[in-house]
């Protein structure tokens, strides 16, 4: 049974994402901060045009720098492509520069044409991930390691930096598949499921997350984070009209048109009440007041994060978005 003490939600962002959109993803996180949002993540892809960041921690490292209060985490980093003793380091300097302000969200990643451009077999992505977090919680806990693996080898005595936040920084680990489950189960400090994943789905994996959990002796999480696309307006004919202009064609092109989706059919983005339902979160303040009060009591989220940026939605638009959603929602949930 949970605490009946009232807890208060957590909100994060995802703004504007891409290199070439840095100076406005950095205000809509500077403003982010100024409204009272929690945090703000940032997702790593290749091979995209305008938009994703190719290099996540070195554009959270900017975002950490342009702010004081907010935290800023990666939603997610596939850790395939990075060397565990270079994530470490990077992470724990990232820690220790921010006074623990990062959060270090991971998975494995799907996408084949990332996998080619990095020259790696994806079908070795979980085992390269599994010794990846044993390899980089040991450095930053322990220090001193000698494993030897089948894809890494690593021995040293005095691993620096330590990170800032003890035991290590938030570990937040993404995906759905049984393994990933299990693997978010052991390792991580939060399970962080795709934005994709509609309520129906979600119960399960939960469902399957916490068996694993109590079959291992760990406990519960404190924090169930849960990313949702957000489309809000002042009225709920506005909002849907904004996410029919945005969001619908953002889904057909991307999560359809240029790859496959295992949560996101072609049928499915031919509607987008069908596309919506149990999915995003889209209308007034009202609306989205209720929708996040469903999703906070059949599914348990004490943390949302909200992904204004899809598509070709204009960076003003988000900005009214974070305005009114922090002045009409949060304040429901504080």
């Amino acid at each position: 049974m949970q605490n009946s003490q009232k807890e208060k939600m957590k909100f994060g962002i995802v703004p504007i994402e891409g290199v070439k959109y840095y100076a406005q993803a950095l205000e809509e996180v500077q403003f982010a901060e100024e409204l009272g949002f929690d945090s703000a993540f940032i997702q790593e892809r290749h091979l995209v045009q305008d938009h994703f960041w190719a290099s996540p921690l070195i554009a959270a490292s900017a975002m950490l720098a342009g702010t004081s209060r907010i935290k800023v985490g990666t939603g997610i980093l596939i850790s395939p492509f990075h060397h565990p003793v270079h994530l470490a380091e990077d992470i724990a300097i990232l820690d220790i520069t921010s006074c623990g302000r990062f959060i270090f969200g991971t998975a494995i990643g799907y996408k084949p044409d990332e996998f080619d451009l990095y020259g790696i077999d994806p079908s070795s992505r979980g085992a390269r991930f599994e010794e990846s977090m044993h390899i980089v919680k040991r450095l930053w806990t322990e220090g001193k390691i000698d494993f030897h693996g089948k894809f890494y080898t690593i021995k040293t005595d005095a691993f620096e930096p330590r990170p800032h936040t003890k035991p290590h920084p938030p570990l937040w680990i993404g995906g759905q598949g049984p393994l990933m489950l299990k693997r978010a189960a052991l390792f991580a400090d939060a399970w962080i499921p795709g934005v994709s994943i509609a309520l129906d789905q979600l119960l399960p994996l939960k469902e399957a997350f916490l068996k694993h959990r109590k079959e291992a002796g760990i406990k519960i999480p404190d924090e169930w984070p849960l990313n949702r696309e957000v489309v809000i307006a002042e009225t709920r004919t506005g909002a849907w009209e904004l996410a029919e202009k945005y969001l619908l064609p953002f889904y057909q092109k991307t999560y359809v048109g240029n790859w496959k989706h295992r949560y996101i059919t072609a049928d499915m983005v031919k509607d987008l009440q069908q596309l919506a339902k149990d999915r995003f979160i889209i209308g007034s303040p009202d609306d989205v007041v209720s929708e996040i009060r469903r999703y906070k009591d059949v599914y348990g989220t004490n943390y949302v994060i909200c992904r204004f940026f899809f598509g070709n939605i204009p960076h003003e638009t988000i900005m009214k978005e974070l305005e009114l959603f922090a002045k009409t929602v949060m304040p429901t949930f504080g």
